[in-house]
């Protein structure tokens, strides 16, 4: 043939080496095994394809999944990479890295607060949990309330033992220790359904 109009096809043989120069087309994966791209390479006589290049072409496939070669054929696993994911122990958020089924012990499934436990199927309010964080602040707030009224009292009765303290000071001494016995008398565990006593005025 006078004219080459075509580039050269190259020709491999059952051991994947080259007994006709040419080119062709090759899809490069990473080191994972998931597709690069393709390209075209051209191949002298006597050599092989370059690491982590495949002559069959894999198939098209859908956003949500990947394109990975094993080492011996194509697959085509799911990808919800970017997808975020749910601990259904502590509801912890987290973000799909990789490519494959989510894990073990997560769900797409956002929680609805942060007192919902996993059912299984489905998140759940868990209402003792809930009951148990509105006591714990209960508990909190009535410690710093009984800690600040003290700290009044000790002051005024300072002042009224020291038989210095003004009138203003002695009325508001006892409507402090009406105050620290109304808070001392707050059940934390009715919490959040707690009505608190108004601070005496300064």
């Amino acid at each position: 043939m006078k004219y080459q109009l075509q580039p050269e096809t190259a020709v491999l043989d059952s051991n994947g080496l080259t007994v006709s120069a040419g080119w062709t087309v090759v899809y490069n994966v990473d080191a994972k095994g998931e597709f690069l791209q393709a390209t075209y390479q051209y191949l002298p006589v006597g050599v092989g394809l370059p690491a982590n290049a495949y002559l069959d072409a894999p198939k098209s496939v859908k956003d949500n999944q990947a394109i990975i070669h094993n080492g011996q054929q194509w697959t085509y696993p799911k990808d919800l990479r970017g997808t975020m994911i749910y601990s259904t122990e502590t509801g912890a958020e987290t973000t799909m890295q990789e490519v494959g089924e989510i894990p073990a012990g997560y769900t797409t499934s956002k929680p609805n607060s942060e007192f919902d436990s996993w059912d299984g199927e489905k998140w759940v309010l868990d209402t003792e949990k809930q009951h148990q964080h509105n006591v714990d602040i209960a508990t909190s707030q009535k410690k710093q309330l009984l800690s600040e009224a003290t700290s009044q009292i000790s002051y005024l009765q300072d002042a009224v033992d020291s038989q210095i303290a003004t009138e203003q000071e002695i009325q508001l001494l006892a409507e402090w220790k009406k105050y620290r016995a109304l808070v001392n008398r707050i059940d934390a565990q009715q919490a959040p359904n707690i009505d608190w006593p108004s601070k005496p005025s300064l």
